[in-house]
């Protein structure tokens, strides 16, 4: 067996591995919210989610001061591999945005919100960095230098100034939050959240208080010693207090403070495409349905309209890296016709898995080049003699014998190299892969006497074994076989 299916065996396997353990997870945390905690929920009482969604944005951090630190030859990895990140959120978001109609009205709410997660789940591990250096990608997309330094610096400077814009308004939102409120001292409401809280085996602290700057129930906090809850200045019967606290704290729960902070990084990360900002929206949408969605479980007719009128009343706009009870009346018609229709749906664990699965093989697939050079030059056809060559029709075959033909028309081959152009490759990879079951061999001498090795496999072209580049066209194996 080749090295090459060696890799892609592995990679079947972390696939399976991951799209289990996302489907695994997502049931745990189905059972766990509906009363069946398995040993995992039992002892981590202050969430339900097995993966923080933060991670996310710590991974590209890292990468990114990796590409400041390294030396200078393997910062193109770096470049295209964050490329490659952008690439894969701004696809994803799309497609889930264009299939979200169809997914919320066969799927669970909850299904709906852990699509947007995938991302998450798929970037957190570093096999991620181990799988792109594998094999070479399908495509290499060539930039001149100059070019990519300006569009970097403009991508660039979009995600710093929305991402710190995000920051400095959720700083701000949460600063005047606290500042207009005060703590809650009803002892009726303090009694029907630890019932609430008790009921859900929530018992970590987060602190209750009045704000008079807000119409909706909110909860903020990136630190859960720091998260607060805050209602607005109104009085609120029994059932109205047991519906929201039951919402807000499913919300932290789950951690959906930081997911909202994932989802505004997206949002800063693929800020050119305008279809990630539709997506973002949709995406925080269906963390507040998903949270509608568990609070009315088991709710017969008369509560379920309690909780609509309950939205009606509160309907507000929240603002930074918060959740809130009720959306404003751009979102709350979705919700409330989702809230009094009940309608049984699939859970979706399958969809999650087989999402997972081919989630693992859409990445890597192109990079990025900032060098192109007429093949002649590489090769130095002007001063170097083209001693032999040879073509192996099948180089990939498993038992690694070899049969070559001899190139014999040594001038038309030369000839033909001479017409082309290749991207320089700026990083190695591990292994050249089954890019073609053809290759060709050539062997030159130069002025110096020094003899240099050249190798065509699929559409790459290998120096010595040292440098690697990508033809800008795909290679004419059915010519050069006329060759021999």
């Amino acid at each position: 067996m080749s090295y090459f299916w060696v890799i892609f065996i592995v990679r079947i396997f972390w696939a399976l591995f991951l799209g289990l353990l996302l489907a695994g997870a997502f049931r745990g945390a189905w059972n766990a919210e509906h009363g069946k905690k398995g040993i995992v929920h039992e002892t981590r009482k202050d969430r339900i989610v097995w993966l923080d969604p933060l991670i996310f944005p710590l991974i590209i951090i890292l990468y990114l001061v990796l590409y400041l630190t390294l030396v200078p030859w393997r910062e193109m990895m770096f470049t295209s591999l964050l490329t490659d990140m952008l690439v894969f959120v701004t696809v994803y978001f799309t497609l889930v945005l264009l299939l979200l109609p169809v997914l919320r009205k066969y799927f669970t709410a909850r299904t709906c919100a852990t699509l947007w997660l995938i991302p998450v789940f798929l970037f957190y591990q570093p096999q991620m960095l181990y799988n792109f250096r594998m094999m070479p990608p399908e495509v290499v997309l060539y930039v001149p230098g100059s070019f990519l330094t300006l569009v970097t610096a403009v991508w660039v400077a979009g995600f710093g100034l929305i991402l710190c814009g995000y920051l400095l308004s959720h700083v701000r939102y949460a600063w005047r939050l606290r500042k207009y409120s005060r703590p809650v001292e009803d002892e009726q409401l303090q009694e029907i959240w630890e019932r609430v809280s008790g009921g859900l085996d929530f018992d970590m602290p987060v602190k209750l208080r009045y704000c008079s700057r807000i119409r909706t129930p909110l909860s903020v906090g990136l630190l859960l010693r720091h998260t607060v809850t805050y209602l607005p200045e109104q009085e609120y019967s029994e059932t109205e207090a047991e519906l929201i606290f039951s919402h807000e704290i499913h919300h932290i729960q789950r951690r959906d403070t930081h997911t909202k902070m994932f989802l505004k990084f997206c949002c800063a990360l693929g800020w050119i495409h305008p279809f990630t900002w539709a997506a973002v929206k949709k995406a925080e949408e269906d963390l507040e349905l998903s949270c509608d969605e568990i609070v009315l479980k088991d709710a017969d007719e008369k509560r379920r309209r309690e909780y609509a009128e309950l939205l009606l009343t509160t309907a507000g706009r929240a603002r930074g890296f918060t959740t809130c009870l009720s959306a404003s009346a751009r979102t709350l018609r979705y919700r409330m016709k989702a809230t009094l229709h009940q309608k049984r749906k699939w859970l979706g664990t399958g969809v999650l898995f087989g999402v997972m699965f081919l989630s693992c093989f859409a990445t890597g697939w192109f990079s990025l080049s900032t060098e192109r050079q007429p093949v002649p030059e590489l090769l130095r056809l002007d001063a170097a003699v083209l001693e032999s060559a040879e073509y192996d029709p099948d180089y990939n075959q498993a038992d690694g014998e070899e049969e070559r033909a001899v190139i014999r028309d040594m001038r038309g081959l030369t000839d033909y190299l001479s017409g082309l152009e290749a991207d320089r490759v700026l990083f190695d990879y591990m292994n050249m892969g089954p890019l073609s079951d053809e290759a060709l061999y050539m062997t030159m001498t130069g002025p110096d006497d020094e003899v240099c090795e050249y190798y065509i496999f699929g559409d790459y072209l290998e120096i010595n074994n040292s440098e690697l580049y990508h033809l800008s066209e795909p290679f004419d194996w059915e010519y050069i076989r006329t060759l021999e």
